[in-house]
């Protein structure tokens, strides 16, 4: 992969770490995406492992933790992307209230949550089993849970903790 010349996503977090322009640029325009300035079909994502490096730029290098939900249509199209919570060093509140009425206001059928930090903890496991029956019961469904790092994503539906089947 490579990415504005840069071999890797780790490269690239590097150089936003050291304040290159175009990497900060190109930062800028991943940010501007997310507020809404830019349309979803300027950008493309070309399967799970682009999902994943966008989402790594995004909040896998920082240094508080950040709890991001993707809210997805029928067609798996992406309707709101939005960081509903910040955290400190090493955790962060999520109200499900919140996560619910995201779902019902955008009119989504699915939903991927996202938060940086490096293995599942056991709140993480009940949050996500507690957000996936209260998700069912309003018709929207949970279809994965992603825990990045700076160097690894960890997946709960692949790790078999969620079911949406």
């Amino acid at each position: 992969m490579d990415i504005l010349g840069f071999k890797s996503v780790s490269a690239l977090r590097k150089a936003v770490k050291n304040g290159d322009s175009s990497a900060l640029e190109f930062l800028e325009l991943l940010n501007e995406f997310l507020k809404g300035g830019i349309k979803s079909e300027d950008i493309t994502v070309r399967g799970k492992l682009d999902f994943l490096n966008y989402m790594n730029i995004q909040i896998g290098y920082l240094k508080h933790e950040e709890f991001k939900a993707i809210f997805l249509n029928s067609s798996n199209q992406i309707v709101l992307n939005e960081t509903l919570f910040c955290g400190t060093i090493d955790r962060s509140v999520v109200y499900p209230r919140v996560i619910i009425e995201k779902a019902i206001l955008s009119k989504a059928k699915g939903v991927i949550f996202m938060h940086n930090h490096l293995t599942p903890s056991k709140k993480d496991i009940e949050l996500t089993l507690e957000m996936q029956e209260l998700l069912d019961k309003v018709d929207v469904k949970l279809l994965d849970h992603y825990i990045i790092s700076e160097t690894e994503n960890f997946s709960f539906y692949e790790n078999g903790l969620i079911d949406y089947l």
